[in-house]
């Protein structure tokens, strides 16, 4: 018979135990981009994921636009940032605040260009996929006191982004590449919010402003999100997705995220470990396979992009004699839209018994991407390509056949 003393003694055991284990847990602190809090992704994936995979840590993350995140982490505050402006994150990288020259390819979204249902610039019918000519639309039907912009005008990547739309347009701007002339100033119809995606979002549909027509580029996720919450619903999509003869190209509007360890060569306070432990799950086939149906396979928010891909020119064969020359090529590609070729990537040729897989080849992708091996038929085996980490890319493997030994 149980006495009651000890199963006193023993739940309190337990949960001393419990709370000890909360206690020792070490926090992450991650300045990140709104983006991923405003599409629902941080909440619903990623803080929750990442507490299951790594109990020893607690995810702390601080949601401002990509300029204030990678601002915070070079004063001491932050273990990993998590942003989206690739030409901020260089200069992040180049002054030695990244603890890996590269950082980590995690996923991309597109920005998509917004209006009022009655879309009063015309950028619809005039511009469906020209983000230059859409905001030039906007800008000529501001002028003309018909509507407004909304811009983040917080230096995050969003507003990074409209930067380089805006220098590929006719609009006059000013010295910060803002429409407007001189060092600063801006035409009535431009307005700055200063806020997060969802909250510029919703001030964009509430268009206090003297059009009541307010247009604002915004990531996909964010606005599908929004839309579903039935929070936007007055607001359609104008332009998206850049063919490629507009200016600035096909890939114009893809919206590439990357995260990075604050390196503690720079700042000693940041918390190398459990930082990479972040980047890692990142960049774990469980996460990256999560977003393909997050919110839902309809419409994902993300797309993932931490692993390359693969395409198969000359298929192994699939019987040959001993000693006979077999050939496997190919070539492997960053999932990103527009990233540029892999040249001078590792990949092998595995002959896998069991779980393991043995290289017998290895070489470098070429200067488009491209590889292929010729070895002599020694044994009857499944074969696998395997590509190892390379730049922003973790490693990938994929079946290149399986091959019998024939006598004849």
């Amino acid at each position: 018979m149980r006495r009651p003393g000890l199963v006193v003694g023993s739940l309190a055991l337990a949960a001393s135990l419990a709370f000890a284990g909360t206690a020792l847990a070490t926090d992450v602190l991650v300045q990140g981009t709104t983006d991923v809090r405003d599409a629902g992704l941080l909440d619903d994936v990623i803080i929750p994921g990442f507490q299951a995979a790594y109990p020893q840590y607690t995810l702390k993350y601080v949601a401002v636009g990509t300029g204030q995140a990678l601002t915070n982490a070079r004063a001491g505050q932050a273990d990993a940032v998590l942003t989206h402006a690739p030409t901020q994150e260089a200069d992040f990288v180049n002054a030695g605040y990244s603890f890996e020259p590269f950082g980590r390819a995690i996923f991309y979204s597109d920005y998509v260009i917004l209006g009022p249902a009655s879309d009063p610039a015309g950028v619809l019918r005039g511009a469906p996929h020209d983000a230059a000519k859409a905001f030039e639309l906007i800008a000529a039907a501001g002028e003309q006191g018909k509507v407004d912009f909304v811009s983040r005008g917080d230096n995050s990547g969003t507003n990074t982004q409209e930067k380089i739309i805006w220098a590929l347009t006719s609009v006059g701007r000013n010295s910060t590449d803002e429409p407007g002339s001189g060092a600063k100033s801006n035409p009535s119809w431009y307005h700055k919010a200063g806020l997060g995606q969802a909250a510029t979002l919703q001030l964009t549909s509430q268009c206090p402003f003297g059009s009541h027509a307010c247009y604002e580029m915004t990531d996909r996720g964010t606005f599908n999100r929004l839309v579903n919450l039935k929070a936007v619903t007055n607001l359609k999509i104008v332009a998206d997705k850049n063919t490629s003869k507009a200016r600035g190209g096909k890939d114009l509007l893809i919206n590439s995220f990357h995260a990075y360890a604050v390196n503690p060569n720079k700042i000693p306070e940041a918390r190398l470990a459990g930082a990479l432990a972040f980047l890692t799950y990142l960049q774990s086939a469980g996460f990256q396979g999560r977003l393909a149906s997050y919110p839902s396979s309809r419409q994902p928010a993300f797309v993932a992009d931490a692993r390359p891909a693969l395409t198969i020119s000359e298929r192994l064969t699939r019987r040959a004699r001993l000693g006979q020359r077999v050939r496997v090529a190919g070539s492997v590609t960053h999932d990103l839209p527009g990233a540029g070729p892999l040249a001078g990537a590792t990949v092998q040729l595995l002959r896998v018994s069991g779980r393991r897989g043995t290289p017998i080849a290895t070489t470098r992708l070429d200067r488009r991407g491209r590889f292929s091996f010729a070895i002599p038929a020694r044994w009857g085996a499944l074969y696998r390509i395997a590509f190892r980490p390379f730049r922003d890319l973790r490693s990938a493997t994929w079946n290149a056949g399986r091959l019998t030994i024939v006598r004849r």
